[in-house]
């Protein structure tokens, strides 16, 4: 057994390898006989990355997997409402017109940080064009995508705070407002290759709304914009709605779910970062975030009672 078939089998379940084990051994040795090392390591990297989602349940049968798949094409579309048209007042208009005026003729590090913004500007596009012609795995790669231009311009934030004008604030903002991106992107990677059932125009429909959705919760913020800082329960119904709609998850609902899992990236950090400057801090908002948790343990109990009651008697 070659040291990579090795390594993508100890990523999988125990119970899984040793029963079916020999079996992916042999379909590994099938497909890859007469290979290439760069076909062999693609396989292998194909079987470490199914060991994984087993691992995660993240299968297409799995709960977790058919929630991510069914929540495909609404993430698609609130990735794209949350960068389309952000409007004249907003900042990161700004931020976009600034880096297209700035050219090429920049310091490697400043180019690099312009290409990451106008790619957050651009790469949503294809991302919501590649779901709704039904090419999920190219969807599925430039969520990736997202996700790491998200994370390249929290690294420049980072490397900005270590410098003379450092702030810590000004790294937790941005970390905030481009959560979005990071967590967006990174459920849409991670997501089985196709929606559960999927469907052309269902699917157009549901980036429609998808896209609506992350338009109207990124306006109610204020574009994610310091000087829109919300007061008062709005930042918590942004917070606790999504929250609250993914639990209907346990009881097989996974259209009410699939929206609350696309609307929770684009919602939980600038509502977290609103509630933390209402509170006055971290420890004063830990009961708060206690209780919370509570009542969101109890809800999911509630909510999937029901279900299981009903899977006993069929069982019965």
């Amino acid at each position: 057994m070659s040291v990579a078939l090795r390594t993508a089998l100890a990523l999988y379940p125990a119970r899984y390898r040793r029963d079916r084990g020999a079996e992916l051994a042999e379909v590994f040795a099938d497909s890859t006989a007469g290979s290439g090392p760069l076909a062999t390591a693609r396989e292998a990297l194909d079987l470490a990355a199914y060991g994984l989602r087993l691992r995660t349940g993240l299968t297409d049968t799995a709960i977790g997997g058919r929630l991510l798949a069914a929540a495909a094409p609404l993430l698609a579309g609130a990735l794209l409402g949350l960068g389309a048209l952000p409007g004249t007042g907003d900042w990161r208009t700004f931020l976009v017109a600034d880096a297209a005026r700035a050219g090429t003729d920049l310091p490697p590090a400043r180019l690099a940080e312009n290409i990451a913004v106008l790619g957050l500007a651009v790469v949503p596009l294809l991302l919501a064009v590649a779901a709704a012609l039904g090419a999920w795995r190219a969807a599925r790669s430039l969520g990736a995508v997202v996700a790491l231009l998200g994370a390249v311009r929290i690294g420049f934030a980072a490397v900005d705070l270590l410098g003379p004008q450092g702030s810590g604030w000004f790294f937790l903002y941005s970390a905030v407002v481009l959560t979005p991106h990071l967590l967006g992107g990174l459920l849409l990677a991670v997501a089985p290759t196709g929606p559960v059932d999927s469907r052309g125009r269902a699917d157009r429909l549901l980036i429609v709304a998808g896209a609506a959705a992350g338009f109207a919760v990124t306006r109610a913020q204020g574009g994610y914009s310091t000087r829109n800082l919300m007061d008062g329960w709005w930042p918590a119904a942004l917070l606790l709605l999504p929250l609250l709609l993914v639990l209907f998850a346990a009881r097989g609902r996974l259209l009410p779910a699939a929206l609350g899992l696309a609307v929770l990236p684009l919602t939980a950090g600038f509502s977290l970062l609103s509630l933390w400057g209402q509170v006055g801090g971290l420890w004063p908002a830990a009961p708060l975030a206690l209780g919370t948790a509570l009542a969101l343990v109890l809800a999911a109990r509630l909510l999937g009672r029901p279900a299981r009651r009903r899977s006993a008697s069929r069982v019965g």
